[in-house]
């Protein structure tokens, strides 16, 4: 009997005769070196309701202060948790799209591309608004070196506050020049402030001057832009963001020294030539178990991928609707409160957990599904006679007394399937299952394919299959 490891998460190349691996709602994990595979995949946590927003509209932003509260925007309103309460503060400009805010330890600042920005001060929370001529608008802030900093939509200019204050002087302020394309978006990071222009990146770092608080990192400028604002997110001691230059785009990139590096591999670069828009693009970031994510979510395309620092691999994550399709996780952005990695869902106001225990989507089951790597032998036809998923069993529960996992597979590539095969993954104390299936025809070229919507514990590392081959 033949072990068929699993080591590749995501990748469907461009002719599936290469690949035609997919991998949805389920990440790999290195194993013990000692172990008797060497990857083990997981499910990706369910998401359980932990506070729900009373207006109506989406999670636009969840913001934790340098004080600890927490606020949250919701279609057009501020909101502060208050206790077990969300007290309502202040109007947006605007109702759709995300939110960023900051805090200088005396106030926050919440802005959204338009002239109204809510402030709220942080200890006696009284609210007021970014004024002043200074005052022209942003979609993003941040702090460095007790300044808050924002960029003036469609320029190549930024300004500052003055220290830890609100109050801007009109004539703070400075522009990312190296190269004629305008500001598309910011971070601060390490204390610097990396501007991201159409087709170029500048590093600013401060200066200690008071007049001229930010200057240019000589080795800072780069021909990278990004090419979706709010895609631009911190993780694992450096930025991830959509990023294009003069000769191209649609590539996922990392700053390493400074320097981009591509993370996106050919098969993720194919897939997104296929989306009519990126330029929407949202990502936020977070850390479980061990694993640093990168989330990246297309609202158009109604797609969301995943990149596993700790791995290097891409994986789906998605949402099964009432009807069966699979459409981008809920989560619109993200904040780490309380312990909690919590995300705020992209068409109402329910606040979730992300939870590797919890096994269901806010009750709805979550598609799991992985497909093997082709096993071709010499082109000779192979007889398949048994397969065996080398799986975790006994996970049943009270919510799934008896989960099931579907066996299915393609002979012509991945371009095809078959009818599914209904395997049980054991029920509460059944250890000695195996979710084995027999008399599985014959195949030159075959990919199996695994599925389940089980509310249970998801953990396979492999699969042995018995198969005689063929004289031709």
């Amino acid at each position: 009997m033949a072990r068929l490891p699993l080591t590749t998460a995501s990748y469907v190349a461009r002719s599936l005769k290469a690949s035609a691996q997919r991998c949805v709602n389920l990440y790999p994990e290195a194993n013990p070196s000692d172990a008797p595979a060497p990857v083990m995949f997981y499910g990706t946590p369910g998401t359980s309701v932990w506070s729900t927003l009373p207006g109506t509209g989406p999670v636009r932003c969840l913001f934790k202060s340098s004080t600890g509260v927490l606020f949250a925007v919701q279609g057009a309103r501020l909101y502060m948790l208050n206790g077990a309460v969300w007290a309502d503060l202040a109007a947006m400009g605007s109702s759709t799209g995300l939110v960023c805010a900051a805090d200088n330890g005396n106030s926050a600042v919440f802005v959204d591309g338009t002239m109204t920005a809510p402030t709220v001060n942080l200890g006696n929370f009284a609210v007021g608004a970014m004024s002043g001529d200074g005052w022209l608008g942003s979609n993003f802030v941040w702090f460095v070196d007790q300044h808050l900093v924002f960029f003036q939509p469609g320029t190549q200019k930024f300004f500052w506050t003055g220290l830890l204050s609100l109050t801007i002087d009109p004539l703070d302020f400075a522009s990312a020049e190296g190269m004629p394309d305008s500001i598309v978006s910011m971070i601060a990071d390490h204390r610097e402030l990396w501007f991201l222009g159409d087709e170029t990146m500048e590093v600013y770092s401060s200066s200690g001057d008071a007049t001229e608080p930010f200057i240019r990192y000589p080795a800072g400028f780069n021909h990278y832009g990004c090419e979706a604002k709010f895609s631009v997110a911190a993780l694992d001691n450096t930025i991830y963001w959509l990023g294009k230059n003069k000769n191209g785009g649609r590539m996922v990139l990392r700053a390493q020294n400074y320097q981009p590096q591509i993370i996106s591999t050919p098969a993720i670069a194919e897939e997104f030539s296929s989306y009519s828009r990126v330029d929407d693009a949202i990502a936020w970031s977070y850390q479980q178990d061990g694993h640093p994510f990168y989330v990246l979510t297309f609202p158009t395309a109604n797609k969301t991928w995943v990149y596993d620092v700790l791995t290097g691999q891409w994986h789906e994550r998605a949402y099964r609707t009432d009807g069966n399709d699979l459409i981008r996780h809920r989560a619109n952005c993200a904040v780490f409160y309380s312990g909690l990695n919590l995300v705020g869902d992209f068409e109402d106001g329910r606040i979730y957990s992300l939870d590797l225990d919890a096994y269901a989507d806010d009750g709805a089951p979550i598609a799991r599904l992985k497909d093997f790597p082709h096993i071709v032998t010499d082109g000779r036809k192979q007889f398949f006679s048994r397969f065996t998923l080398d799986c975790e069993v006994a996970v049943g529960n009270a919510d799934d007394p008896d989960p099931q996992i579907l066996l299915s597979w393609s002979d012509d590539g991945g371009n095809t399937w078959s009818n599914p095969i209904q395997m049980s993954l054991g029920k509460v104390g059944a250890y000695k299952t195996r979710a084995k299936a027999n008399r599985l025809g014959s195949a030159r070229d075959r990919v199996w394919r695994v599925y389940t919507a089980a509310k249970a514990k998801v953990a396979f590392q492999g699969a042995f299959a018995e198969a005689g081959v063929g004289t031709s």
